[in-house]
């Protein structure tokens, strides 16, 4: 059984397959002397860049977060095309919505001199809100959404710095 796996590991090394991902942050190149995080996507954007921001510290690996030149050896990532949906998905016999499903996406794209070198592709999170049947309180509704949108924003970020750390 063994060498038939190894027989086939031979057969796809040697016809030039491979994984697009490396495991270790290698979307980030070796000369990378600084990085910079950036937003085009407005007020959730900004959101989720801050979430970013914060996990990027905690990474050894990672350049250092550069805010003012930009030159040949630093990396810019960008969030971009971020949407948040918050929608109705459940219903109660009178129509009266008894959850909802609240949906973070966005992309993570790495530039080098203004050319894309990655993109995270979509990376979406989402997360329900249950109402109560026969009480509909907009107020407490509303608090949950915040309470879950906070979550879903850390998780985004989470996800999105898994990826890059993975490279896929």
């Amino acid at each position: 059984m063994l060498k038939a796996w190894l027989g086939v590991a031979l057969l796809l090394t040697s016809c030039g397959y491979h994984l697009v991902g490396q495991g270790d942050g290698s979307v980030i190149p070796k000369d990378v002397t600084s990085a910079r995080l950036t937003t085009n996507a407005g007020e959730q954007g900004k959101i989720l860049l801050a979430e970013l921001q914060q996990l990027w510290t905690q990474y050894d690996s990672l350049p250092p977060l550069e805010n003012d030149t930009i030159t040949e050896e630093t990396v810019v990532l960008r969030i971009e095309q971020v949407a948040q949906t918050f929608s109705p998905i459940t219903f109660d016999a009178a129509g009266l919505a008894l959850q909802y499903q609240l949906s973070v996406s966005g992309v993570l794209n790495l530039y080098q001199q203004d050319g894309l070198l990655w993109s995270s592709g979509v990376v979406s999170v989402r997360g329900q809100v249950f109402g109560e049947a026969g009480s509909n309180n907009p107020s407490t509704i509303e608090a949950e959404r915040e309470t879950l949108a906070e979550q879903l924003h850390k998780q985004w970020a989470q996800d999105a710095m898994a990826r890059l750390q993975s490279g896929f």
